[in-house]
């Protein structure tokens, strides 16, 4: 079966119903979500510890790759506007000797497909706490400067 990391407050699956569907039709496997808000942790790792596939946005929760079984897949989804090559946390630790996964990122490349929150608090990346010349440039920016992450 697949995981796919839900989300309810922040980097959220627009059309997660739409890719759930997709993979358990191209993958002809059952498909289950998990939420770090609506459930343990013991038991998000016990669902990644049998999957074949897990299938999340780019953020902490993909620590719990290191559960899944050799020979998984890990498919990290990047926002529109953070780059792959920049961010390599994840794709690292799939990489390690003896893991065993297979990495693959995609990265969401159109700006239509994407909900910005610049009004959220500076610590949920909101922006309304900076000048407004560094708000317009940021709003006006198409790729999230290189920056220590994770």
């Amino acid at each position: 079966y697949i995981v796919v990391f839900s989300r309810s407050q922040t980097r959220l699956i627009l059309n997660e119903a739409e890719l759930i569907l997709a993979l358990a039709q191209e993958f002809q496997m059952r498909v289950v979500t998990v939420s770090m808000e609506d459930q343990t942790y013991s038991s998000i790792v016990q669902a990644i510890s049998g999957a074949s596939m897990l299938v999340s946005m780019h953020g902490a929760q993909l620590v719990t790759s290191l559960f899944l079984p050799r020979g998984a897949a890990v498919v990290e989804l990047f926002p529109y506007a953070v780059s792959p090559e920049q961010y390599t946390p994840y794709k690292t630790l799939a990489t390690l000797p003896g893991m065993d996964l297979q990495y693959v990122a995609w990265r969401n490349t159109m700006e239509e497909n994407s909900v910005a929150h610049p009004d959220r608090p500076w610590d949920q990346g909101g922006i309304a706490h900076l000048d407004k010349d560094e708000q317009e440039r940021i709003l006006a920016s198409r790729e999230v400067p290189r920056h220590l992450c994770c």
